[in-house]
């Protein structure tokens, strides 16, 4: 069941990655990919229930994490355009990734900047996707970091890796980023 209901998520990214793609691979000639032929699907993925946990512990720096935020943003409505009877995605943020959930003020205090915070939008659409977004509260403390420093509508954890393994005994599949 886990592996089918894998295989059936890894589907509809994939389906939503290359409908929405809109540069050529690096390398690739343009003129080769436009106009685009057309493509008609032998296999239509759908799903009635949609579970899915994201496992983001990596360093916020590197490309994977903001646009994997987007893309399961994206992902999110797709799903619903298709017919999903029930979405639900978590995301629990942990390790250095933790810092994306954070406001202005403490992302400027444990980043050493005075940028704020440049994913603060990014999480901010995830949420109003309909995508819930978790923070390990034993990171939080070696980070010196309190509720009140993290973004709107994110919730804290007692662990966010318990947290994972919790949701994956519900039947929610394990993305890890």
């Amino acid at each position: 069941m886990l592996r089918t209901t894998f295989i059936t998520v890894i589907s509809a990214l994939a389906a939503v990655s290359c409908s929405s793609a809109t540069q050529p691979f690096a390398g690739a000639p343009a003129s080769r990919l436009t106009p685009a032929p057309q493509i008609k699907p032998d296999i239509n993925a759908k799903m009635d229930k949609w579970q899915t946990v994201v496992y983001a512990n990596r360093r916020p720096g590197a490309d994977v994490i903001f646009y994997g935020v987007a893309d399961w943003r994206d992902a999110i409505a797709q799903a619903k355009n298709d017919g999903t009877k029930q979405v639900s995605l978590i995301f629990v943020f942990d390790g250095p990734a933790l810092v994306l959930a954070l406001n202005d003020a403490a992302f400027n205090r444990v980043m050493g900047t005075t940028t704020g915070n440049p994913w603060k939008s990014l999480l901010m659409d995830l949420q109003k996707s309909g995508a819930e977004t978790e923070v390990c509260g034993g990171r939080m403390k070696e980070l010196g970091v309190g509720n009140a420093d993290l973004l709107p509508a994110v919730k804290v954890d007692n662990d966010g890796w318990l947290r994972v393994m919790e949701l994956q005994s519900k039947g929610y599949t394990l993305f890890q980023t």
